[in-house]
């Protein structure tokens, strides 16, 4: 009697234990058909903080499957994807359900033009931007590498010897050496120094990166000493601290 009662209730338990497992079955296939139903299909986009990329270019490089459920996709990999175009600087992805993403980014601005094999447009950590041709180039220092191999967009250069640059050309820019007299370009030398460029008609500036000042100055006393003017150098020389080597351009009809 007592076997067959404890028979009884065993074999009730093993029917409860079995009625909760197909339940359990049955309650996930349905909670996996409402995740990945139409209900949480991705539908919608919201793009922020982009100014020079346009918004479905963005939408577009998270290269979504048809029907991409919003609670399947990987965040961080959407914003990796955003963030292959160089213009992007840091973007996140986020969800806002049942169905649209909320991308925000970060755009790169360009500092500075840089002149190797071609003109390049570069951001301010370095990156290139993109080419650029003669009709698009914006009013930004110009510095030339002392190489000319080709480069490649999203390619990334010596940010703190391209920022060295800058601020000589910007602080040339600013026509500390006569009237009228401004940077064209700015060379980045190996060993750390500079040639730049004051224009046609103009000698070139061999300086190097520190007291640009100091040697400034140098060179007024001696257009100052000598009575001549800048524009009637060829070059001249300041890197060094105790002199400064100029020499005059051929005058007309002068081999």
């Amino acid at each position: 009697m007592q076997v067959a009662r404890a028979l009884r209730k065993s074999a009730v338990i093993i029917l409860l234990l079995f009625a909760v497992g197909v339940l359990g079955v049955l309650g996930r296939e349905r909670t996996a058909r409402i995740i990945h139903g139409s209900y949480f299909e991705i539908s919608g986009f919201s793009v922020e903080g982009n100014r020079r990329v346009p918004a479905q270019a963005i939408i577009d490089s998270l290269a979504l499957p048809a029907r991409a459920g919003i609670l399947d996709v990987d965040l961080n990999g959407l914003a990796g994807r955003i963030m292959r175009n160089p213009w992007i600087k840091t973007a996140t992805v986020s969800r806002r359900l049942p169905a649209r993403l909320l991308i925000k980014v970060v755009e790169r601005r360009p500092r500075t033009i840089v002149l190797a094999d071609r003109a390049y447009l570069v951001s301010e950590d370095g990156l290139i931007l993109k080419d650029v041709g003669p009709d698009d180039m914006p009013r930004l220092p110009m510095l030339r590498l002392d190489v000319d191999r080709p480069h490649d967009v999203g390619e990334r250069l010596d940010v703190a010897r391209l920022e060295e640059g800058v601020r000589l050309w910007e602080k040339l820019d600013k026509e500390i050496l006569a009237s009228g007299v401004r940077a064209a370009e700015v060379r980045l030398e190996s060993g750390g120094s500079f040639t730049v460029s004051l224009g046609q008609g103009m000698p070139h500036l061999r300086v190097s990166g520190a007291r640009l000042d100091e040697q400034l100055n140098r060179l007024a006393m001696v257009l100052r000493t000598r009575r001549i003017a800048l524009q009637t150098l060829e070059y001249a020389d300041l890197r060094f601290a105790d002199k400064v080597i100029v020499k005059l351009a051929p005058k007309k009809g002068e081999a």
